[in-house]
């Protein structure tokens, strides 16, 4: 009798906690049927993943009881037969929901990517051996860069004149306005070699025509402070050596040089054929696409040049934009991303152009192959110089990189192809890096490995390949299709390891 009393008074209470329990699964179902069904891909979030697993032990607790008791005083315990079956339907439905979605979302991240043309090859430009100290405005590195390109057909200066870094397919002519983006997001060895970007500088308005030209250096940090591009910890063997000083430099040697925060008018629409005069400085946000919302600035200089990321330079003679006048430079830096997307190199740097606000979800939709659509939008960045002198061998690091957390590797390397690029320096450089700090595979998630098709760092690359080869921009992610020149700066060519010497 006394039994039967206990078990009387328990009863309202097991009732309420088996009532609610299997509310929660239910409500952790619905959210699983109605986030991940659209997109089954999303099952690799955590919350998709948290999602399952309170939707699993709500279900399976009361079913896996009433087995293992295997007697009616279990439903007693339980509640009722009702509560039981609710629970088994509610785990049978749980497991079958989560597996056909993630055979869904296994052949959507297994497609297969579109391929350059057949005869298509990279050409991928490699210095070692970089000089350490910067002599005067020069940085001896991208001297070797720039020579090596000039003698394997890429010339930096457009000029009629035909020279060992000009001629008249050249990159950068006299009079073009060149935009800078460096990664300024981060302080120390996460951010672009300040001696590299000085010694860019002064390759540009050294061009053998005489420059009359502009450069701007970019970036969009974000929520990040940017500290008016002016902050100390820069990575520069003068730590002191910030964007601002750099241009103020030139400016007082008589150049049109001027940093732009970006970050500054991320919150701000424009309207993408309008001059700065008719509507200031902000983003271009176009409708979403396949890869998300494609964003692009459009911003005046300092010195009143109107400049837009897509069309050019607004000619006021004209009443337009010109493209041809507009030379984009981008100067990421190699490094791991273990926060998000297991390596930043020349595509993920474009986070810095777009914006993150105007509803755009821009740092989400860089899975999607996001970056890759900008680029598609605005046209490839006219050069890519990865900036691999100081380089984070370590896969749980990243993007920020403290001086501590760098090694010293002096390494340079370019491409007009920034796909090629990032597979690349990942393959050659990173990874290498890795392994000598001591990191064996398996690496950590997300994963830096290159030859990891479902890791982050090959989704988002591989997305961003299909989003410039569908508008006709040759890119590959194919090493094989790779041709990398390489030289040491030695008086003599070399060659290595099956590479193209320089």
């Amino acid at each position: 009798m006394c039994i039967r009393d206990s078990h009387q008074r328990a009863n309202p209470l097991v009732r309420w906690f088996v009532t609610n329990t299997i509310l929660t699964g239910i409500f952790a179902l619905l959210w699983l049927i109605f986030r991940s069904g659209p997109k089954p891909n999303r099952l690799a979030y955590p919350c998709q993943q948290a999602a399952f697993s309170t939707a699993s032990l709500a279900f399976g607790a009361p079913l896996v009881a009433a087995l293992i008791t295997a007697r009616n005083a279990a439903f007693r315990v339980l509640g009722n037969r009702r509560a039981v079956a609710v629970a088994a339907v509610g785990l049978f439905a749980t497991v079958g929901l989560w597996g056909f979605l993630s055979s869904s979302g296994a052949t959507m991240t297994k497609t297969t990517h579109l391929a350059p043309p057949d005869d298509y090859r990279a050409q991928i430009y490699h210095v070692t051996d970089c000089p350490q100290e910067p002599v005067g405005d020069r940085f001896l590195g991208l001297e070797n860069l720039l020579q090596l390109m000039g003698r394997e057909g890429l010339k930096f200066y457009q000029s009629e004149n035909l020279g060992p870094l000009s001629g008249p397919d050249g990159i950068v002519a006299a009079d073009d306005v060149v935009v800078l983006k460096i990664n300024y997001q981060w302080s120390g060895c996460g951010g672009t070699n300040m001696d590299l970007v000085r010694g860019l500088i002064r390759a540009l308005v050294d061009h053998p025509d005489g420059w009359t030209g502009e450069v701007v250096i970019g970036e969009n940090t974000q929520s990040a402070p940017s500290d008016n591009f002016d902050r100390g910890g820069n990575n520069a063997e003068d730590r002191s050596l910030s964007p601002r000083r750099i241009a103020e430099g030139f400016q007082n040697q008589g150049h049109r040089v001027s940093v732009r925060d970006w970050s500054q008018m991320r919150f701000l629409r424009a309207e993408a054929n309008q001059s700065c005069d008719q509507g200031g400085g902000g983003y271009v946000v176009l409708p979403s696409g396949p890869a998300g919302k494609v964003s692009y600035p459009r911003f005046p200089t300092a010195y009143g040049t109107c400049v837009s990321l897509k069309n050019g330079v607004w000619d006021a003679d004209t009443g337009a934009f010109d493209r041809s006048r507009l030379k984009i430079i981008n100067l990421p830096v190699l490094k791991p991303h273990g926060a998000v997307y297991g390596v930043t190199a020349a595509v993920k740097n474009y986070m810095g152009v777009v914006t993150n606000e105007l509803n755009t979800g821009s740092h989400g939709a860089v899975a999607g192959g996001l970056m890759g659509a900008v680029m598609a939008e605005t046209g490839p960045p006219d050069l890519n110089i990865l900036d691999c002198i100081r380089v984070d061998g370590n896969p749980y690091s990243g993007p920020d990189v403290s001086w501590r957390g760098a090694t010293r590797l002096d390494q340079l390397a370019a491409s007009t192809d920034p796909v090629a690029l990032d597979i690349w320096a990942t393959s050659e450089i990173l990874i290498p890096e890795f392994l000598a700090r001591g990191f064996s595979p398996p690496w950590p998630r997300p994963s830096a490995d290159p030859d990891d098709p479902d890791g982050k760092f090959r989704t988002y690359l591989d997305n961003s390949m299909d989003q410039l080869l569908a508008e006709g921009y040759p890119v590959t992610n194919n090493l094989d299709s790779i041709d990398v020149h390489w030289w040491d700066g030695a008086p003599a060519p070399r060659r290595s390891g099956g590479r193209v010497g320089g």
